[in-house]
């Protein structure tokens, strides 16, 4: 079930730390955070999921709803136009916990 169905509240520490109040089994909201930089690359320009440190090579990262964006660089030096990622495609609540799902565990 993606986050945000369960959860309010997103915000992005340091650019890569995703905090959310989660719902949790009791229905009660809890604070939960999860560091998308364990999970979350940069591969000459584009987001990829079972990466990691994204945030080490990205300019400009923001967070729209459950939409990750920023400018990531090339292996070249450049950056590439804005690239997004859609969280809920891979993060949960798990009562009240944000968990990841990797690409393996599907």
């Amino acid at each position: 079930m993606s986050f945000t169905e369960t959860s309010e509240g997103w915000w992005l520490e340091d650019n890569h730390i995703l905090h959310a109040q989660c719902q949790n089994a009791d229905g009660e909201k809890v604070e939960s955070t999860i560091d998308l930089d364990t999970f979350v690359g940069n591969s000459d320009g584009w987001f990829i999921w079972d990466g990691e440190n994204f945030s080490l090579s990205a300019t400009d990262v923001r967070l729209d709803g459950s939409y990750l964006s920023a400018e990531l660089a090339t292996v070249e030096g450049g950056s590439r136009e804005r690239q997004g990622l859609e969280l809920n495609d891979r993060i949960g609540n798990d009562n009240g916990q944000l968990v990841y799902t990797s690409l393996d565990e599907e």
